[in-house]
């Protein structure tokens, strides 16, 4: 009989499925528990209402609390031998706790940085073993608050195979994300100063009130980001740097795993732990670079296509989910290899 193990995750994340997939190729029997279900979350009326009312706390508040029961019941009656949690902003410690009592090992994956610190500093203590992607949450974790149980997961992908890779792409450079100047102060400078080289941008409807509009093609949706990796010839990204961070986000690992060239600022320190600088990802340092080696890699696509490859061959030989699941029951079995200092 296989062993089993439940998965606490947002019912629409994308990292749902490909965990469940990497647990399965391990031979687990996965369970899927919905932290975010209920009238509050499935219906959008409800959250606004949630957000702008303060009377509505306490729905939220009994909602939480019902989830939280669900989840105790769904252990009890599926005994698995791991609980893995994505995020799991809405699972108490106390239930944590409990579910650690009926001789489940927990896991969590906060696969966020430090603008949740507050929630990542709650709900840490609690789990047996706790991950995350950025070294500047290990080190408060680690040094402020004294925790032992939290360690070091990177983002990850599932590689396209070679025989899917696109040869002939259709978007000279792509661009999916946020707008939000507040957030990416340097996104909309970046972008315009290159949006005559063959722009093309997907993300939210802020953009349509940039000079950039015309280049703009609504959401990505679901699994269309790849697709749209897939079919460009170079993807670009701006991160945000108002909090100190080092950590990716998974989009580093799905664009090199579409078999693209990846470009990005030099922001996250975890870029050069991940890849080799112009072998394997390019990086810029202000817009004016950005444009420059865009310009040069369009126009040499004998080069471009070669760090595209390589970032592709690094990404299928370190960095999948299965390659992290991995690493994740090797900690359990071994945490002093992973301790973090």
């Amino acid at each position: 009989m296989k062993e089993k193990i439940i998965i606490v995750s947002p019912g629409d994340s994308f990292f749902t499925a490909p965990h469940v997939r990497a647990f399965t190729q391990l031979g687990y029997e996965c369970i899927v528990f919905n932290f975010r279900s209920g009238a509050i979350y499935s219906n959008p009326y409800m959250r606004k209402v949630i957000r702008v009312l303060p009377w509505a706390d306490k729905i939220k508040r009994n909602s939480i609390a019902k989830i939280n029961r669900n989840l105790v019941e769904a252990v009890k009656e599926s005994k698995p031998k791991y609980l893995f949690s994505i995020k799991g902003e809405n699972i108490e410690s106390e239930t944590v706790e409990e579910i650690k009592k009926m001789g489940v090992t927990t896991i969590n994956f906060y696969n966020d940085l430090m603008n949740q610190w507050g929630t990542i500093a709650r709900i840490a203590p609690a789990y047996d073993y706790f991950f995350n992607q950025c070294h500047v949450v290990l080190r408060r974790l680690w040094n402020e608050l004294g925790l032992k149980n939290c360690f070091y997961l990177a983002h990850s992908t599932e590689p396209w195979p070679k025989e899917k890779l696109v040869k002939d792409k259709k978007y000279p450079i792509s661009f999916i994300g946020t707008h939000s100047p507040k957030l990416y102060p340097n996104r909309e400078k970046y972008l315009m100063a290159v949006a005559d080289l063959g722009l093309n941008i997907w993300g939210t409807d802020g953009w349509l009130k940039t000079p950039m509009k015309q280049l703009f093609h609504g959401r990505s949706e679901g699994d269309q980001r790849f697709e749209i990796y897939g079919n460009s010839k170079v993807v670009i990204d701006v991160n945000w740097d108002f909090l100190p961070a080092e950590g990716l986000s998974n989009r580093p690992f799905e664009v090199t795993g579409c078999g693209t060239m990846f470009m990005t600022d030099y922001t996250r320190a975890d870029i050069k732990r991940a890849y080799k600088e112009d072998e394997e990802v390019v990086l810029f340092k202000d817009e004016k670079e950005l444009r420059e080696k865009l310009v040069y890699y369009l126009e040499h696509d004998a080069e471009r296509e070669k760090i595209a490859q390589a970032g592709y061959n690094r990404t299928v030989t370190e960095h999948t989910y299965l390659n992290r699941m991995k690493q994740i029951f090797d900690t359990i079995q071994n945490p002093e290899k992973y301790l973090y200092k």
